[in-house]
């Protein structure tokens, strides 16, 4: 086995092989890594086939690790880490230094949070210092290299590059979605609205032509951490993008009832004025941002 590893395994194996490990799914690790699901799929297979060995069990469309998956796994994310921290120090020397960030925060609390670590581990030399920023007055007063903003994306002076698909769908606890077969049923459930959102349950409802549920009962809030908090206590529906519910402790209570979505106009975009340059570690950060987006 020594011998296979140090001198024939492909690296993109191993880091298909961790990805898939870490989500259990064929589907969302090849978003996260911007292949097909038939290429992870392939690659797994060279895997398999290359260490004679069954890293996955396979049964109705969900895989699980086998036992020697399980035990390689570990293995395979230390070396990956390994390799990453060890190729930031050689090619990306940086001192110590502290970067200032605006995050609105709903991002930072549903996105950033549950990946930060990722980032650490390969430059565990920058710190990120995240300043919250939620409403358009607050982006006049911003010092920060780097902002993460939710709006349209067009402002003036700008550089902006979308982080989140304009999606947006229902979501709930686990329980609530048991009673909601058609979204007829949500009939006399809270609904849990954000403001300053360009569309919302209005929208919804109309796409889904129900117009008679627009006047039942509403809870508002002014962030959508706050709907999301609010549904993963089992209180209402939620409309909440896809790619803040992939990860993170709420996003394990959570669940969409059905498939249908609306486009918004807002979502949330790294922004950062176009005629500075930035400083090293803040280049470094925008562009682990950008290679962090979910491939749509």
């Amino acid at each position: 086995m020594k011998e296979i590893l140090t001198n024939n395994i492909q690296l993109n194996w191993l880091r298909t092989f961790e990805a898939a490990g870490r989500k259990l799914s064929f589907t969302l690790s090849a978003q996260e890594l911007n292949m097909s699901q038939s290429a992870v799929s392939q690659q797994i297979q060279l895997l398999e086939h290359h260490l004679n060995q069954q890293l996955f069990v396979r049964a109705n469309r969900s895989i699980q690790l086998s036992d020697t998956g399980r035990s390689f796994l570990p293995l395979v994310q230390e070396s990956l880490r390994q390799l990453n921290a060890g190729a930031a120090q050689i090619f990306t020397p940086l001192n110590k230094t502290v970067i200032e960030v605006n995050v609105n925060t709903t991002f930072s609390v549903l996105w950033l949070a549950t990946r930060l670590r990722r980032f650490n581990e390969v430059y565990p030399q920058i710190t990120i210092r995240q300043l919250g920023t939620n409403w358009p007055t607050d982006f006049n007063i911003s010092t920060a290299e780097l902002e993460i903003r939710y709006g349209a994306g067009h402002w003036p002076g700008f550089e902006s590059y979308l982080l989140v698909s304009p999606q947006l769908r229902p979501y709930c606890a686990r329980d609530t979605a048991d009673r909601l077969q058609h979204p007829a049923d949500l009939d006399g459930v809270p609904l849990l609205d954000v403001l300053g959102t360009p569309q919302g349950w209005n929208s919804w409802l109309k796409k889904m032509q129900l117009e008679r549920l627009q006047n039942q009962t509403r809870q508002y809030m002014d962030s959508h951490a706050a709907a999301v908090t609010m549904a993963a206590n089992g209180f209402g529906v939620c409309l909440m993008y896809d790619e803040l519910m992939d990860e993170g402790v709420l996003a394990q209570h959570l669940v969409a009832p059905f498939d249908e979505s609306i486009t918004t106009e807002g979502s949330y975009y790294l922004c950062y004025q176009g005629d500075k340059d930035l400083s090293d570690a803040s280049r470094i950060f925008r562009d682990w941002l950008l290679s962090s987006r979910a491939n749509f």
